[in-house]
């Protein structure tokens, strides 16, 4: 009769261990992630998917990031993919839609900085003490906003050694300030992803393109432009926000939120800062190794370009009073002391 019972007691206790482990297996959550970076493109191959893989790790495998095969929607409409829960996680760029970020728009501002590696995890920090409170990306947590490489000039048509040089040229532009630029410098801006630049400028639609000096050879321009010039301080940056859906983020335990916001927000835009900083290099030596014109825009045109330009951040200054910022001109003077500072 004992034996009897210390089996039934046996089963049961085993039965009781088994059901235990049944919610461990279920609590595995999977997020889906909505890719449009090219294969062997530095923010995907070198901070991206390291930190995919890396998601799995710090939370135990609690939660897993799944490559969707292709992207989901478009470019331009990642953010609302990921708000609508079309997919979990994006890369959105929110540059590509005009008068929709207006506050976030005071980082790309003309000649705030040159360098990825500072201003990338200045972005972050900057953005989650002074701008996130705006509420502009409501529906999608920012899981980190950073900057890559700042666009620069490429062309098939001339080197550009003065603003009468930019005339009449059809130039890509990624976003609302970069388009103001290039009409100001007397350029024909033709607002289009990135995605599809090499179509269009194989067939002419356009002459050259502000870009990530990095991305030219991701996606094989570097055929395309015989001409770059790199501007000091640059005439914009492009900012982009590794974002997941607020529910999903939600939904996650909050050692695991932890657990990922440390490997997130300005430590990985210091990853996509040194990375791009990498690709730039490699890509203007392959330009140069090619033959092509690689210039630094002489201090003259620098000094008549930020004259010319003046009314890109003047005009943010009054967009940003609109959403209800108090002093937009003392933000953007915070930003270059914190980029100054290195900080």
């Amino acid at each position: 009769m004992i034996s009897h019972t210390r089996r039934i007691f046996g089963v049961v206790a085993l039965a009781g261990a088994f059901a235990a482990s049944v919610p461990a297996i279920a609590q595995t959550t999977v997020i889906k992630y909505s890719n449009w970076l090219p294969a062997g493109q530095a923010m995907r191959m070198e901070v991206i998917e390291p930190w995919i893989a890396e998601v799995a790790k710090v939370t135990a495998g609690r939660v897993k990031i799944d490559t969707l095969p292709k992207v989901v929607g478009t470019l331009p409409a990642q953010f609302d993919v990921a708000r609508d829960g079309q997919a979990d996680l994006v890369v959105f760029i929110p540059g590509y839609t005009p008068n929709r970020f207006d506050v976030l728009e005071g980082l790309q501002m003309p000649f705030v900085s040159d360098n990825p590696e500072i201003l990338a995890p200045v972005a972050d920090r900057f953005f989650r003490k002074h701008l996130a409170s705006y509420g502009e990306f409501k529906g999608v947590y920012p899981l980190s906003v950073y900057v890559v490489s700042p666009g620069q000039l490429f062309n098939s048509k001339r080197a550009l050694r003065s603003v009468d040089d930019f005339k009449g040229l059809k130039i890509r532009s990624p976003q609302a300030s970069a388009t103001q630029a290039l009409q100001l410098l007397g350029a024909v801006p033709v607002s289009k992803p990135v995605s599809e630049t090499y179509e269009l400028m194989s067939s002419g639609v356009l002459d050259g393109t502000l870009m990530p000096p990095e991305s030219i050879p991701a996606f094989k321009l570097n055929e395309l432009v015989p001409y770059a010039t790199i501007v000091p301080g640059a005439i914009y940056n492009t900012v982009l926000v590794l974002g997941i859906n607020e529910d999903k983020w939600k939904s996650l335990r909050a050692e695991d939120r932890e657990a990922i916001m440390r490997i997130s927000g300005d430590a990985f835009a210091t990853k996509i800062g040194a990375a791009y900083a990498k690709g730039d290099r490699a890509a203007f030596d392959g330009l140069r190794k090619a033959g092509k014109s690689v210039e630094t825009a002489p201090p003259a045109l620098v000094a008549e370009m930020k004259k010319v330009l003046a009314p890109v951040e003047k005009d943010w200054v009054e967009k940003a009073k609109k959403k209800g910022v108090a002093d937009p001109q003392k933000l953007l003077d915070q930003l270059r002391a914190d980029v100054a500072a290195g900080k």
